[in-house]
Parts: C-alpha cells; sequence; structure tokens
C-alpha cells in the first residue's frame, strides 16, 4: 500500500507529509503519509518525489511560485494549492544529515486543529492535526502562525481567480474556509467562516457549535 495511497484515494485522508530516515542499517530516505485517521504510511521515495507524485495524480503542478495565487517576493517555499479546498504548507520538520536531503514537510492546512509551543531538542512548536495527530516543528510560534496563514490566503485568492473565470463577476461567497483564533496564551483554535456583514465576518470554532 505504500507505493499505491495516492492511487487508492487515500489522499483525501491526508494530514501531512513527513520526511524520515530509515532506522537501523536501513539510511535510506523516506516520507512518512499520515491520515487523518491515524494511519502511518512509510513511503520509500524522497518527500519531493512524493509531491510530485500527488501533484500530478490531482492535474496540478507541483511548482506554484509563480501562480496567480501565490505571493511574489517570498523567502521560502509557497505553498501548494491542490484543489479549492486543499492546500498544502511547506514547514521545516527535520534537521537534514545533508543539505540534499531536505527537511521540508508539507501539511494540509484544513486539516490543523491548533499548534503550541514545544520545546525538545530543536523543535520549537508542534502542531494539533485531524484525528489528534501531535507533529513537532522546527518553526517558532509566529513564523509557523505565518505559514499556517500564507497557506489560507494562497487558497483564497485561488478560489478568487477560478470565480473570475466562471464568469459570475467577482462576486464570490467564501464556505468552508479555515482561519486561525489566537487565544491569550498563545495557542490557536480552527475556525471557519460562516458569513460576511460587511467588514465583520462571523466565525465559528470547530470544538463549539454556536457561532463566536
Amino acid at each position: 500500500m505504500a507505493a499505491s495511497w495516492i492511487q487508492k484515494g487515500l489522499w483525501q485522508n491526508l494530514n501531512c507529509l513527513v520526511p524520515v530516515y530509515g532506522t537501523g542499517d536501513d539510511c535510506g530516505n523516506y516520507t512518512e503519509v499520515w491520515l487523518d485517521d491515524g494511519q502511518k504510511i512509510l513511503d520509500r521515495r524522497r518527500t519531493k518525489t512524493v509531491l510530485k507524485a500527488l501533484a500530478s495524480h490531482l492535474g496540478v503542478s507541483w511548482r506554484q511560485e509563480y501562480t496567480a495565487w501565490s505571493r511574489e517576493g517570498r523567502s521560502h517555499l509557497a505553498p501548494i494549492v491542490l484543489g479549492p479546498e486543499m492546500v498544502l504548507v511547506p514547514l521545516r520538520l527535520r534537521r537534514p544529515r545533508s543539505r540534499d536531503e531536505g527537511g521540508t514537510g508539507y501539511v494540509v492546512g484544513g486539516k490543523v486543529k491548533s499548534f503550541e509551543p514545544y520545546v525538545e531538542g530543536f523543535f520549537r512548536t508542534r502542531l494539533i492535526l485531524a484525528g489528534n495527530q501531535v507533529l513537532p516543528c522546527l518553526l517558532n510560534m509566529d513564523t509557523l502562525a505565518l505559514r499556517l496563514l500564507d497557506g489560507e490566503r494562497a487558497l483564497q485568492r485561488r478560489r478568487e481567480t477560478f470565480c473570475k473565470l466562471s464568469g459570475r463577476g467577482t462576486v464570490c461567497r467564501e464556505k468552508n474556509s479555515c482561519y486561525l483564533l489566537v487565544e491569550p496564551g498563545g495557542s490557536t483554535v480552527a475556525a471557519q467562516l460562516i458569513d460576511r456583514k460587511g467588514d465583520v465576518i462571523i466565525l465559528r470554532r470547530e470544538d463549539k457549535l454556536s457561532p463566536l
């Protein structure tokens, strides 16, 4: 199943792609595929190769630096929009043994429930994903928040671009958009957009039934 999880449609349950090394005598450079039901599949390909295969399967390019929804002048990897409701956010998840082995993984923006400080070794934060999977990250809180926001903005700009192409003018309602609410202690909670009224947006926390 490790090599065919994409063809089997398990990408729909994807939480993240994590670069990992083999254990023991196995020095391979692989990818752990985390699914929202708790499964972790070892794909014996590099993370960039897995990313290319996933993007190709969904009919999009894995290189999106020059798309209509990519922000100019960025100093880090661009988010990869795979569809109207799915964006992969690049994050530093490990310290590679050598530069060409890569330390970047990809998390599905809509699967991030929250994130919080976490200091252990080189890690500075951890993300709580769908299914309560916990993903350590090398980025600090501020940088992580900006990366996730960058992913959401790319997804929204992609929606706006395709709304214009649809011939419906500039009127395009956002549905199921994901936002991050910052708690007083610095932790975050995912929220969905319920409605817009002028400059006011109405959000609903994912762990509550009533709008905020």
